[in-house]
């Protein structure tokens, strides 16, 4: 029971009799907990989420389904011992199982052979037969629902799916994992058929770390389910006939679990033909063309998809929600969370043989998954026609390594045509240009905004170069510095044809200062020479706001600043300065249907998902910076990590952002993967040392905590990717000289640190509290930093706080420090973009520093500081500019009151049909505007 964790503040400590001993896994349904019952047994418990509690008769009917579901016989497969409820919320209690579910196994010890796999199908048959003699329908049978305990292997979840279907508010509802639905319950009807159909994927999987209609996006895997025949390669031969049999499109033609059983003990599946109540599936011809299933580029990939989750620690159920990561543990609880997804539909059942085409399939969905099904992908099915594309030459095949997209353009291409796919982890903040921040959002809204200016889109320090956009060139700046004029370029359209014009912009500039947009007006808020009290149009409709912003001319555009600023340029790439067309504003709703001024367009849109197409009104002369070579982007958002990996790894998708930390490993011990990947610093890891703390009120105490840290082991600590080790406090992408300071150390300088504390008059050390945030690998750098502080004498007692309640209390209000004691906090940062104006202010300005708030700046009080960086911020000179960021640095090092103790690396993969890659240093990750698709090859 290794994964077991602490029970989390704000859990149960008891559901009705059982007593939680320990946090499993949380998933899509609910969190799931380690009990004792009343006797003393092991249970897992799951409790699910507050929204299954808010209909009393969704509530009545979840204990009913749920309880049926222990009629089952206790033959190969995880009791369900009790449901029940607490403060309306249900329960639902199983036998604990302590081993991994057979997707994770696969996933990381490779597919199972000989008499093992015999044996998996022989107990998972047994299970299913089980299952159905008492009247139940599994419903989700997957390989996260076959947990391999020491016992042998058990089926678990089974009726939970049905018990979790609660929507009455359509006709029909279909609950399930795709890449292991049988056809007819994508219409919506499931039936023991369908639960032999999933168990036959199940069993291919176990053989081949793949279903048998491989994984990708919905439409693609409904395509390959309805028309296509099962992939049974690599699997035994006297396995195939079974399995194929099972795999019919016609339910009517697959065995029962019975005779699943009867064949697999007859003697390792020898049957050789169906028998007659089994005449040979009969696999209707495709109406398009069929899709090849793409194998994997590894081994034994983890390929789950849509739903279908690895079990999560220690009791591990399946966690298939997308808003929690797996955890890193492989045991595996009595009970899963079931459906990530529930594909909900309205079609209506027609007739019995549901051999029906993608399309016809996917015009039953609703509204949900409607998007998904008009989105032509790039697989066989959906490809562009290669009519469309130009006759350029054929993009580079030469691998451009380990690390080469950081410094150069991997696989150049000038081919036009075909989809890029872009998968991830995030939420989708918004589309509305007005209220995004995110790396992410800001990288996407470009290839449909334009913003005044942009950083040029190219690897390396170029990349960090800022180049005109919407804008004829740089802005020209007067009063020195504090009014800046641009001239729009000429027949820059909208993408309904109507020109753009400066009180576009001016609009889209205000607007966003509205309050009702959460990440908007962040820095025009502050710069903007605007009225008192100002929160846009909607709310200030009368202000006066040309004395911050004036619009002389359709074509020029003028900014009035409270404080010179000499980087302004920078400012203005900002997508608050993409036009927007007052008179088409919809206020809340305008993010679906934002006016594209960029190469594509928003086609459609909902809270995972958005499809771009191409603007046809986009002029490729008025944009020297964007290459627009796909016809479309297709994003979705809220997946699970290892569902991206394996995504990345298979060459199912072009783009997907940071990988988890658990997936660094197996890419780099796999060459071929290793060289498809980059590790771009991100951000800095500091640990900010409290001057308000004795002995740390004295500077050579904290020299001495600087000189001690071992900072080559600090970025090692729990980490397959080794952060940098820091040479400065400003990472290194950011523009500009960087002090080096001398007293950082890869192995730490022993003997510095001594001397220090025989000048602070502590020679033989001190003690002092460290305060770190409950987040992955931040523990193991906590004890390193202790650690190595310990061989000096200074002994570190540590602490820890969730992360919300760490800035707002623990660790991110100085008075709360002063008063505990704390010496010592962690603390992580960014650049908004590379300029150290973006970086260092929220860190080292003392006017930024509230003693009884949470800030961002906990220990710097120097006003010599603030005073270094009002000179660097209104400075035009390049040069002098950067030497007055370089003398704020040296002096917040010889204080030693905020040291970098890493910069932080993230892995990404590119997509093995991608082209023109390269690492944005702007966004930490691969420039969409000049990305594209090897149509032939995706």
């Amino acid at each position: 029971m290794a994964g077991v964790r602490p029970l989390r503040s704000g859990d149960p400590t008891s559901l009705g009799s059982y007593v939680l001993s320990g946090f499993l896994s949380e998933g899509g349904q609910g969190s799931v907990y380690l009990g004792q019952s009343p006797s003393g047994e092991q249970v897992a418990v799951k409790l699910l989420h507050t929204r299954y509690a808010e209909d009393e008769r969704a509530v009545r009917r979840f204990l009913r389904e749920a309880d049926s579901a222990r009629r089952v016989a206790e033959f190969c497969t995880a009791r369900v011992l009790d449901v029940g409820e607490a403060d309306g919320r249900p329960y639902i209690v199983g036998e604990y199982v302590d081993g991994p579910s057979l997707q994770r196994q696969v996933s990381t010890e490779g597919p199972l052979r000989g008499a093992a796999l015999v044996r998996l199908a022989v107990a998972t048959a047994t299970a299913l037969a089980a299952i159905h003699k008492a009247g139940v329908i599994h419903r989700d049978f997957k390989p996260g629902n076959v947990l391999l305990g020491p016992d042998g292997p058990r089926v678990i979840d089974f009726g939970i799916a049905r018990a979790l279907d609660v929507s009455q508010s359509v006709s029909t509802s279909v609950v399930g994992t795709p890449a292991y639905m049988a056809p007819e319950q994508f219409l919506g009807e499931a039936q023991p058929a369908s639960d032999v159909f999933a168990w036959a994927g199940t069993i291919v999987f176990a053989a081949t770390g793949r279903g048998p209609f491989g994984f990708g996006a919905l439409p693609v895997v409904m395509h390959r389910i309805m028309n296509g025949e099962p992939d049974l390669s690599g699997v035994p031969d006297s396995l195939v006939p079974l399995l194929r049999a099972a795999l019919s499109k016609d339910p009517h033609q697959r065995p029962t679990a019975d005779r699943l059983l009867q064949e697999l003990i007859r003697g390792s599946a020898p049957m050789t033909a169906p028998p007659p109540s089994m005449p040979p599936p009969s696999v209707p011809q495709p109406s398009v063309p069929q899709p090849s299933v793409p194998q994997p580029s590894v081994p034994h990939p983890s390929v789950p998809r849509l739903g279908d989750g690895a079990s999560g620690p220690g009791g591990g159920w399946v966690s298939p929600g997308h808003s929690h990561p797996p955890g890193p543990g492989s045991s595996g609880a009595g009970l899963g969370t079931g459906p990530a997804a529930g594909v909900v539909t309205t079609a209506r059942k027609g007739g019995r043989r549901l051999l029906v085409s993608v399309s016809a399939a996917a015009t039953a969905l609703v509204v949900g998954l409607a998007a998904w099904a008009v989105v032509r992908l790039n697989d066989d099915g959906g490809r562009t026609p290669t009519a469309n594309l130009v006759d350029d030459p054929a993009p580079s095949r030469a691998p451009g390594g380990y690390g080469s997209g950081l410094t150069s353009v991997v696989r150049p291409s000038a081919r036009k045509g075909g989809t890029v796919r872009v998968s991830s982890q995030n939420l989708l903040e918004s589309t509305d240009p007005a209220d995004m921040f995110t790396m992410y959002s800001r990288n996407m809204v470009r290839l449909y905004g334009r913003s005044l200016t942009m950083f040029k889109p190219a690897p390396g320090p170029a990349g960090a170069e800022i180049v005109p956009d919407l804008a004829r060139s740089l802005g020209r700046s007067s009063h020195g510095g504090r009014t800046w004029t641009y001239k729009l370029r000429q027949g820059v359209r909208y993408q309904d044809g109507t020109a753009i014009t400066s009180k576009d912009v001016k609009y889209a500039v205000l607007r966003s200062m509205d309050p009702g947009f959460a990440q908007g007006g962040l820095f025009f808020d502050t710069l903007l020479d605007l009225p008192a009290g100002y929160e846009g149009p909607y709310k200030s409709p009368g202000a006066d706001t040309d004395r911050a912003i004036e619009t002389p001319d359709d074509e020029t555009i003028v900014f009035h600043l409270r404080k010179p600023l000499a980087t302004f340029d920078q400012v203005v790439q900002l997508p608050e300065t993409i036009p927007v067309p007052k008179a088409r504003d919809t206020r809340a709703d305008y993010k679906s249907a934002v006016v594209s001024s960029g190469p594509y367009q928003i086609e459609s849109t909902r809270e995972d998902y958005v499809a771009l197409v191409r603007n046809p009104h986009w002029d490729p002369a008025s944009d020297p910076n964007r290459t627009a070579l796909p016809d479309r982007f297709v994003f979705t958002y809220g997946m699970k990590g290892d569902e991206v990996s394996a995504l990345l790894k298979s060459g199912e998708t072009e783009m997907g952002g940071f990988l988890p930390d658990e997936e660094y490993a197996p890419i780099l011990a796999d060459p071929a993967l290793k060289a498809r990947a980059d590790a771009p610093v991100t951000a800095v890891r500091t640990l900010a040392i409290n001057p308000q703390v004795p002995p740390l009120d004295k500077v050579d105490c904290r020299r001495a905590v600087v000189r001690a840290l071992e900072l080559e082991a600090v970025s090692k600590a729990s980490r397959a990717v080794p952060d940098q080790v820091p040479t400065s406090l400003v990472p290194p992408d950011v523009a500009g000289v960087r002090y080096a300071d001398p007293a950082l150390s890869p192995r730490g300088d022993k003997e510095g640190a001594r001397e220090a504390l025989e000048r602070c008059g502590r020679p033989d050390g001190f003690t002092t509290k460290y305060i770190y945030r409950e987040l992955p690998g931040e523990q193991e750098a906590a004890e390193t930093v202790r650690d190595s502080l310990a061989k000096v004498g200074i002994h570190v007692t540590l602490d820890h706080a969730p992360v919300e309640k760490f800035h707002k209390e623990f660790g991110g209000v100085p008075a709360n420090l002063k008063r505990d004691g704390v010496g010592l906090i962690a603390r992580s940062w960014a650049p908004d973009w590379p300029d150290p104006y973006a970086y260092l202010p929220a860190l080292v300005d003392s006017r930024e520093l509230s003693e009884k708030e949470p800030s961002v700046n906990l220990t710097v009080r120097l006003p010599d500081v603030d005073e270094l960086m009002d000179r660097a911020t209104a400075e035009p000179d390049p040069t002098i500019r950067s030497g007055l960021w370089e003398r704020v640095e040296r002096r917040v090092a010889e204080e030693a009151v905020l040291v970098p103790t890493t910069w932080r690396r993230t892995l990404l993969l590119r997509g093995a049909t991608a082209t023109n890659l390269h690492v944005s240093p702007v966004f930490g990750d691969y420039d969409l505007v000049t990305m594209g698709v090897d149509a032939a090859r995706s």
